[in-house]
């Protein structure tokens, strides 16, 4: 079968030696020329012409698999298997404990990349990045730009289950604007439940760590989602002060839990989402861990994406 992806003008650019395919122009072809019977095929088709662009450009020998969900670019085709049969299941259950908040809904399968190796990893991905500023490193990203696609890093293949079940509740909660704090506090506790075991901890080290390092400027890079791409120590205790936060309002406001996640939104760090529903503030619940301080959220970050909210024609988009 001819490559769909080829015979759409302007379709394909080639960056740093990859193609990277025009989602833009992809998606108005495909509202001219598709019918909307045919849309998740013809998605899924471009997808897997796209994988197979990949395949052809990097330097391992890549293999595109694919089931029932999801298709996967891999060098190890034992692995790449599993990870397939795991996403499946990783699929069902975040549906399934976050019935009424994720959303599957959308055209074409779940893309997942893992490349052959970590430069191979960090030259894909640093399409992604802003041009300038310093970064942490990472397992995996889900990435909303175009067709929203996750890939894991190598070195972290041993525990592809938690990236696996981590960028996949992030692409089934694309739809919603959710702060990015919001959006990691829920998908670290749900990818416990997924692979079925946890490393959350919090001791008296722990919490002195959170207190001596949050004060009113890192809390606003908090609140804002930037503190999530420290090089330093803010980004590890950005992903831990997320969790507890969101394991306190688990525990604290079981009842309105869907409630605040439907309707939080980054402009604001879903601070009128707990105002609404829970009757306290971002701030307050801050202060219930972290202790006495001024917590607030400042400003409106509706300049910044920290939605990761995608577009209206792929995968994961309700």
């Amino acid at each position: 079968m001819s490559n769909l992806l080829l015979q759409i003008p302007d379709a394909v650019d080639v960056r740093d030696g990859l193609p990277r395919p025009n989602w833009d122009v992809i998606h108005a072809w495909s509202e001219t020329n598709v019918d909307s019977r045919s849309l998740n095929d013809t998605w899924t088709r471009i997808a897997r012409d796209w994988l197979k662009l990949l395949a052809d450009a990097l330097p391992h020998d890549y293999t595109v698999r694919e089931s029932s969900e999801f298709l996967l670019l891999a060098t190890d085709v034992p692995l790449g298997e599993r990870i397939l049969a795991f996403s499946e299941h990783a699929r069902r259950v975040i549906l399934e404990k976050l019935d009424g908040v994720a959303s599957d809904e959308g055209h074409g399968k779940h893309v997942i990349l893992l490349l052959g190796d970590d430069d191979a990893y960090y030259d894909y991905v640093t399409d992604f990045y802003p041009d300038e500023g310093e970064f942490g490193l990472s397992g995996g990203m889900f990435l909303s730009a175009g067709y929203g696609h996750f890939v894991i890093c190598p070195s972290s293949a041993v525990e592809y289950e938690r990236v696996i079940a981590h960028e996949l509740n992030h692409a089934l909660l694309s739809h919603l604007p959710l702060p990015l704090w919001l959006n990691e506090g829920v998908t670290q506790v749900i990818e416990d439940i997924v692979v079925d075991s946890s490393y959350f901890m919090v001791d008296h080290e722990i919490l002195q760590r959170h207190r001596a390092y949050w004060n009113l400027q890192t809390i606003n890079s908090f609140w804002s989602g930037e503190s999530f791409s420290f090089p330093d120590e803010g980004q590890e205790l950005s992903y831990g002060l997320a969790q507890v936060l969101f394991r306190n309002l688990m525990s604290d406001f079981p009842e309105v839990v869907k409630d605040i996640l439907n309707n939080a939104s980054y402009v604001d760090a879903g601070n009128s989402a707990f105002l609404q529903f829970c009757n306290v503030s971002i701030a307050d619940r801050a202060a219930q861990f972290l202790g006495n301080g001024d917590w607030t959220a400042r400003g409106n970050y509706a300049d910044l994406d920290g939605s990761g909210t995608m577009d209206g024609y792929h995968r994961g988009v309700a």
